[in-house]
Formats: structure tokens, C-alpha cells, sequence
């Protein structure tokens, strides 16, 4: 058990300096973990995985600041919860977007409101990920995370108003590409975007 300790203790003072194969014995130790613990919350294979990568990247990251943790496993463990509930917010952020645009009525066809729903979701997608990488993390943070600009701002260690700079071009760039796109899911979109500034 000391010998663990000791031994993650000094995966984080490498980790600090930048010493990848330090990351890479972490990631080999707790891969197995954060991905069946994050599969237990969300019985989904691919949802499990999103949070393996986003973890390891957050534990990246933040390397120069890991040699503080005194109880690694601990650590990861809450990391993973929160990624995990991060991820269902942000599931059920795009449901909520997809309800708004298809209302639930009796005589609905699920097959279509299911391919417009997807349809939606694709091109959402494909428009923040058109973005350069500052302003897509920023826009996934805010939009997709719910996280308010003071803590994007201190987790990216940026200013709030550098921030609002970056959010503001990501949603005209999404919004453009919407634009660009022309049919009734991108139009749709748009007016959604809209309405949640």
C-alpha cells in the first residue's frame, strides 16, 4: 500500500515536469478503472470510453499541479464521477434541445423525429468541430459542460473576457456554418442558438 503511495507519488512529480512515460504508467494503472466505473454509471460503451479520454486529458492538463494530491485513487475516482455527470448533463442538454425543436404530440412518427433528432445532433456536432481547438473547448465547456465563464476562465487559464471573446466568435462560426448548411435542421438550429444567448 506504501509502496503504491510512493510510487504515484512520484508518477505526479514526473507528471509535473512533463515526463510522458509517467502518464503512461498512470494511464496503464487506471485506464481499467475509470472505464468501468464510468460504464457502470452509463451502461454505455462509447459514453464510457468519452470519459476515459477526457479524464486522462484533464489529468494531462493539469499535471503541474498533481503533486499536491495525497490520495490519487481518490482523485480519479471523484474526476471520473464528475466527467460522468458532466457527460449526462450534456446528454441530456441535447435532448432537451431536440424536445424543444420536435414537441411530443400523439400522432408524431418516432422514426422521423429519431433521424431528425440524429440529423441535428450530426450537424451540431460538425459545427463545433469546425471551430479552432480555444474556441471549441470554450464553447463545449459553456454549452455542452454548463460551466459559467469565471471557471472556464480559471480551468483554461485565461481571462473571463478572453472567454467571452472566444464564445462569442464560436457562435457566430457555428451559427455560419448552420447558416451554410441551409436546410430546415440548420435554420432550426440557428433559431435554438438564438434563444439560449
Amino acid at each position: 500500500m506504501q509502496e503504491n503511495m510512493n510510487l504515484e507519488r512520484q508518477w505526479l512529480e514526473q507528471l509535473a515536469v512533463g515526463e510522458e512515460s509517467a502518464f503512461r504508467q498512470l494511464f496503464d494503472r487506471y485506464h481499467p478503472f475509470i472505464y468501468s466505473f464510468a460504464l457502470r454509471m452509463t451502461a454505455s460503451d462509447t459514453i464510457a470510453k468519452d470519459v476515459v479520454q477526457d479524464v486522462l486529458i484533464k489529468i494531462w492538463i493539469n499535471r503541474q499541479s498533481l503533486h499536491t494530491i495525497d490520495n490519487l485513487p481518490a482523485y480519479i475516482n471523484r474526476m471520473t464521477r464528475n466527467q460522468v455527470l458532466n457527460g449526462m448533463k450534456r446528454r441530456a442538454h441535447e435532448e432537451s434541445i431536440i424536445r424543444e425543436l420536435y414537441p411530443f404530440r400523439e400522432d408524431h412518427n418516432h422514426t422521423e423525429e429519431a433521424a431528425l433528432g440524429k440529423e441535428l445532433e450530426q450537424l451540431l456536432h460538425k459545427a463545433i468541430g469546425q471551430l479552432p481547438a480555444q474556441q471549441q473547448r470554450v464553447y463545449r465547456m459553456s454549452r455542452l459542460e454548463g460551466l459559467k465563464h469565471d471557471d472556464i476562465a480559471y480551468q483554461l487559464n485565461i481571462s473571463r473576457e478572453t472567454v467571452k471573446k472566444h464564445m462569442m466568435a464560436a457562435l457566430r462560426s457555428v451559427k455560419q456554418y448552420l447558416e451554410d448548411n441551409g436546410n430546415t435542421i440548420g435554420l432550426l438550429a440557428i433559431c435554438l442558438l438564438e434563444v439560449r444567448r
